[in-house]
């Protein structure tokens, strides 16, 4: 682990990892959900689901809002964001349950840059990684003129909690978790979490 660390935009050959890392920054969260599409049944593998989601184009969640962080070759992180509008758009009426709070707090984003997901592997944590990403985020942040930034994170993530804290971020709002397709709950609260410029 002694390589520097390089960020790229994602590439189009990037979404399987970017789908990888989705799952991991949402502890295999995500892969609850996409374990119970249409779509994995008896054909596909849940992640096979999740690189489909990420090369759809038509949701915000998709590659081209990902950035990877890699290091000889190795992709170790990633970080997958956008700009919020000034003022969203109705609240969508067919989520699943457990996405009910998580959208209510990207709701209250309005304005900001916001930070979809950012995953580091295990391996890789404690090096940087996360910081240079939130970096990056700064920077997008600025290039778009969004107010702010904005993510959220559950309460119990403890690691993470304390990285956004030590970067600026302040919890704003939170929202009680609902249990995930598979019946877990990674918590009690979702936490939106804003730096403010």
């Amino acid at each position: 682990m002694t390589a520097p660390i390089t960020i790229r935009p994602a590439t189009k050959a990037d979404a399987a990892e970017v789908a990888l890392l989705v799952n991991i920054a949402t502890h295999g969260g995500i892969r609850a959900g996409w374990e119970h599409d249409e779509r994995a049944r008896g054909t596909y593998d849940p992640l096979e689901v999740g690189r489909l989601d990420m090369l759809d184009e038509t949701s915000e969640m998709n590659w081209r809002n990902a950035t990877m962080a890699e290091s000889d070759g190795e992709i170790v992180g990633m970080l997958l964001g956008y700009p919020e509008p000034d003022a969203m758009g109705p609240f969508p009426g067919n989520l699943p349950g457990f996405l009910v709070p998580i959208v209510e707090l990207e709701w209250l984003s309005a304005g900001q840059w916001f930070i979809s997901m950012l995953g580091v592997h295990v391996p890789w944590r404690g090096h940087g990684v996360g910081g240079q990403l939130l970096a990056l985020a700064e920077e997008k942040r600025t290039e778009t003129g969004r107010r702010g930034l904005a993510l959220i994170v559950e309460d119990k993530n403890a690691g993470a909690r304390a990285l956004y804290e030590r970067m600026g971020f302040a919890v704003t709002a939170s929202r009680p978790m609902r249990h995930y397709p598979d019946g877990t709950q990674p918590g009690k609260d979702w936490l939106l979490m804003v730096k403010e410029h």
